[in-house]
């Protein structure tokens, strides 16, 4: 099978693990002492569901609740640890140096939170920030621009686009939830009858894939795995039978369908077919089917420390996807790890997501530590980006946060679209004049800013191209500079109002005045135009109530040198 079909096929047969899970532990959790090593692979297999000894922690659980549903103070602290090949050590070193660190309030019983955020350049440059939300509305705040918060009510925000000439608003959200829906229902729940009869449907496909199969127990220290072999072709087999019958299950799907209705709803927002969970699943059995099929085996193990289930794993000669979780000392970890060979270069890769929480018990202060990442070698060099998030959650029923006062923030939704355009353009020129201070006092100056790299996508990005292209740091900089500087202005690509072609030109008259490379100033033609010396905008030439088609023009760099703009 081709490397991304089983890559595909491993994944999904992990979904179904979870789906699934809840049968086996009905089969065979009823006795502890089973006799079979394929009854105890089942068995613990099953405990991915069970409520006592699940998978997802209990204390886990209650912690969700109280945190998404009462108050507490929080605090945190997010880096990063990258050694990317062909990036200098000081700008290496000025990534690993930056950091953001916040602290302040939430209370979700009045649906209000407020934080003090800082991006930590260095040791003493920074930038701080204000976040607040109260009183169903959004502000923020930095002393850098103003004393007040600006921002927006979280109401009517359909009538707000309609200010900037969007008239079809259909797809845009009148309010936008910034607190969780958690609530206290149940877990979803089978009765006995339900569980027979899913467990008779989905034991005669087992049966009659694993049935003849061998399983085999090993130990090691106080880890027992039990595992069993399949082919390629028997894995696919398996995979379409146990989809094929999942989609038509009148009992599953249901169930299903409730769990995932929020995250179905958000898709069909901006999907022009409506999309459902049998859809959904016919999609993937239509893609297994187009795919090849080569010779190979897949290990499937599962493990358990003091009975109970340990870790999930599936392997082949090229990917290994392993489900982790340790309760120790007080510490729950769950992880994810991805690793990935190239038999041909022997090149690996390792991907990993892990998260531990301390404190579960007490449920007064309670220590969360994130961490993701990549470690392995591309064209025979080590690369390394790891993202860490240390935070802390007390929770206090006293706090209290208190309204915006009343003339402590600025509500766009009480200007026009033009004023609104002025406002936000001031405060990006003042905030980019820091940036290009503070990057300039650290040495940054070049790259844009640290925070570009904090994402762990732009990293990678950089990472691949970097090693596909064989270039040095300086040019897969200027790859990435690039895209920011493009950025910047394609977001106004494509039919737009007059008043947003107003800022799109404000926009390009900031860059163009705080440019010294003439390569980087833009050009504005078409029926309206702006030189790259000119210092204000023609708002004579500009119909607020007229549309407008904008396009952008590229040098040979893949910068955009020209922006065409002609009235509709």
């Amino acid at each position: 099978m081709k490397a991304k079909t089983i890559e595909k096929l491993i994944i999904i047969v992990i979904v179904l693990i979870f789906i699934l899970g809840g049968i086996f532990a009905y089969l065979y959790f009823a006795t502890d002492v089973l006799k079979t090593n394929a009854q105890l692979f089942f068995k613990y297999l099953g405990q991915m569901v069970d409520v006592q000894d699940g998978f997802i922690d209990n204390q886990l659980t209650e912690y969700s609740k109280k945190k998404y549903t009462g108050k507490y103070e929080d605090s945190g602290k997010f880096y990063m640890d990258v050694n990317i090949s062909g990036m200098d050590s000081e700008t290496l070193q000025t990534l690993n140096d930056f950091n953001i660190e916040y602290s302040g309030k939430v209370d979700n019983t009045t649906r209000k939170n407020e934080q003090d955020i800082s991006l930590n350049y260095s040791s003493d440059v920074n930038f701080p920030f204000k976040y607040k939300y109260a009183d169903e509305t959004l502000g923020l705040q930095t002393d850098y621009v103003s004393s007040k918060y600006v921002g927006i009510e979280n109401r009517n925000l359909k009538q707000f686009i309609e200010k900037f000439g969007v008239t079809d608003t259909t797809e845009f959200p009148d309010t936008i939830d910034f607190f969780s829906n958690f609530t206290n229902q149940e877990t979803i729940t089978y009765t006995n009858e339900e569980r027979e009869q899913i467990t008779n449907t989905y034991k005669s496909i087992l049966e009659g894939k694993l049935g003849q199969k061998e399983f085999t127990k090993t130990k090691e220290n106080n880890t027992e795995s039990y595992s069993v072999e399949m082919t390629n072709q028997e894995l696919k087999d398996l995979v379409l039978n146990v989809l094929e019958t999942l989609k038509n299950d009148q009992i599953l799907m249901p169930k299903m369908e409730e769990a995932t209705k929020e995250i179905i709803e958000n898709m069909n927002v901006n999907s022009t077919e409506e999309i459902t969970i049998q859809n959904i699943i016919q999609g993937i059995i239509d893609d297994i089917n187009a795919s090849e099929i080569d010779e190979g085996t897949n290990i499937i193990t599962v493990s358990q420390i003091d009975k109970k289930l340990s870790s999930i794993a599936i392997k082949n000669d090229q990917t290994e996807l392993k489900i982790t979780k340790t309760n120790t000392q007080g510490t729950l970890t769950y992880g994810i790890e991805i690793n990935m060979l190239d038999v041909e270069t022997q090149e690996s890769m390792r991907y990993f997501l892990t998260a531990s929480y301390q404190g579960l018990e007490q449920l007064a202060s309670v220590n969360e530590t994130y961490q993701y990442g990549l470690v392995g070698t591309m064209n025979g060099q080590e690369q390394k980006m790891v993202y860490n998030l240390n935070c802390t959650d007390t929770f206090n029923d006293g706090i209290t946060i208190a309204d915006y006062a009343e003339d402590e923030i600025q509500k766009l939704n009480e200007y026009d679209a033009e004023q609104i355009v002025t406002l936000i353009t001031s405060i990006v020129e003042r905030i980019g004049q820091v940036n290009t201070m503070q990057m300039e006092e650290i040495g940054f100056s070049e790259y844009g800013n640290p925070l570009l790299f904090a994402s762990p996508l732009t990293s990678l990005s950089m990472l691949i191209y970097n090693q596909a292209s064989d270039v040095v740091n300086e040019s897969s900089m200027s790859e990435v500079e690039m895209e920011a500087f493009n950025q910047r202005f394609m977001q106004y690509e494509g039919e737009q109002s007059g008043t947003t072609v107003r800022a799109l030109l404000q926009a390009v008259i900031s860059n163009n005045v705080g440019e010294t490379d003439e390569n980087r100033k833009i050009e504005v033609s078409g029926d309206i135009t702006l030189t790259k010396e000119d210092t204000k905008v023609p708002t004579e030439d500009v119909n607020t109530g007229s549309m407008y088609n904008v396009q952008m023009q590229y040098n040979d760099e893949g910068i955009i040198s020209q922006i065409i703009i002609t009235e509709q």
